[in-house]
């Protein structure tokens, strides 16, 4: 399981080279996350992801992890987004709904960054929303897109230190959806983790108290709630190879 990135030419956003640029939503909607099925999710989106998406999670090659959004099976193939570019779903993660910006660091300084994907297709010098005022002020467009991409970041944080709590109690395991086409080739997803009930219920008393205390055990919970959505997945794939069958 990859976790694509969506910026194909990703630019420091400058008040002077980007002066005149304006925002519009894109023509093709979210076909831009079209090959992406696992979604980065902060903790605090597990409330309203929790009803449409399974909830795993993705480890990274030195152990550090995160929690995903499963919106596929099949690699490169997101099924919550139709022919149109409409996702199908109430609700859109905030790594999506970020996009075409990114808030990363310069490694130099350590200094915040903001960048913008110049090959979004919703980006325009005569049409939209103006990033810049012509002094070179900060638009409330962008004022608005800077206190989400700081509070996105933050959030970032505090998931890092639940995945960070779940690696240290030892409570991750290996896990994998099949889904069988009988007489073709079965559909084989895995490279993501979930919670081990057996393991979870034998932790000790203070353990547990402070998962309760942190909140972190109802984040659990939501996350071994989740995977019932696994199935409804599993239906929107046979679905979309049912419809492909007939064309």
């Amino acid at each position: 399981m990859t976790i694509l990135n969506f910026y194909e030419k990703p630019a420091i956003l400058d008040r002077k080279q980007h002066r005149n640029l304006r925002l519009n939503p894109s023509p093709n909607g979210f076909a831009f996350a079209a090959s992406t099925i696992a979604i980065p999710l902060a903790i605090v989106e597990f409330p309203q992801a929790v009803l449409e998406y399974p909830i795993v999670f993705a480890m990274g090659d030195k152990g550090v992890g995160t929690p995903i959004a499963l919106a596929g099976i099949r690699e490169k193939e997101n099924l919550f987004i139709d022919a149109k570019g409409k996702w199908q779903a109430q609700y859109i993660p905030a790594f999506v709904r970020r996009y075409p910006f990114l808030l990363n660091i310069d490694p130099s300084n350590n200094a915040p960054l903001v960048l913008v994907d110049e090959a979004f297709d919703g980006l325009s010098v005569s049409e939209g929303e103006r990033l810049f005022a012509e002094d070179g002020s900060e638009t409330e467009v962008t004022k608005s897109m800077l206190a989400f991409l700081g509070d996105f970041k933050a959030q970032a944080e505090f998931s890092n230190q639940f995945m960070a709590r779940l690696k240290k109690l030892d409570l991750l395991v290996p896990q994998a959806v099949s889904v069988n086409r009988g007489s073709e080739p079965s559909i084989t997803l895995d490279g993501f983790h979930i919670v081990d009930e057996k393991r979870l219920a034998a932790l000790d008393d203070a353990t547990t108290l402070e998962l309760v205390r942190s909140g972190d055990l109802a984040r659990i919970h939501t996350h071994l709630l989740s995977l019932g959505n696994i199935q409804r997945l599993v239906q929107r794939l046979q679905e979309k190879l049912q419809t492909t069958a007939l064309a």
